[in-house]
């Protein structure tokens, strides 16, 4: 049947384009002062006290890539290095936030089975590129 012949590139549209839409929603808090997180001002302080290195920095580098780093993801734009980001982005946080300060089993409440999908879709798409549905720069 020719409507679900492969086609790769489409593929990697639809899983570029829920993965920016996931990262966005879950950046969004981070970087709007008016959200139940506080902003960046909110994130740096549960990064201190989850005990992530340069607390500050960090929370900027996270809300920015998960917000303005969705967006470009979803155009097509920097995917590979994007991809790499955020796959480090949630090996920090199931690392740091699941597993070292809640002690999180992978499935469950709490669990960090989001973080790794996240983690596994941004790698692949580290790996693959944007695909020809994309803006394409580098």
């Amino acid at each position: 049947m020719e409507l679900f012949a492969p086609n790769v590139d489409l593929g990697v549209l639809l899983l570029r384009l829920c993965v920016a839409l996931v990262f966005f929603v879950h950046g969004w808090p981070k970087i709007n002062p008016n959200s139940q997180m506080g902003g960046v001002p909110g994130l740096t302080g549960f990064f201190k006290s989850a005990g992530i290195p340069l607390p500050g920095l960090g929370a900027w580098i996270v809300a920015l890539l998960e917000t303005v780093g969705a967006v470009l993801l979803a155009l097509g734009i920097a995917v590979q290095p994007l991809g790499l980001a955020l796959a480090f982005n949630m090996l920090v946080a199931i690392w740091a936030v699941k597993l070292r300060m809640a002690k999180a089993s992978f499935s469950g409440q709490g669990g960090w089975e989001l973080e790794f999908i996240l983690l596994v879709a941004a790698l692949t798409l580290a790996f693959t590129g944007a695909g020809a549905y994309a803006i394409g720069i580098f």
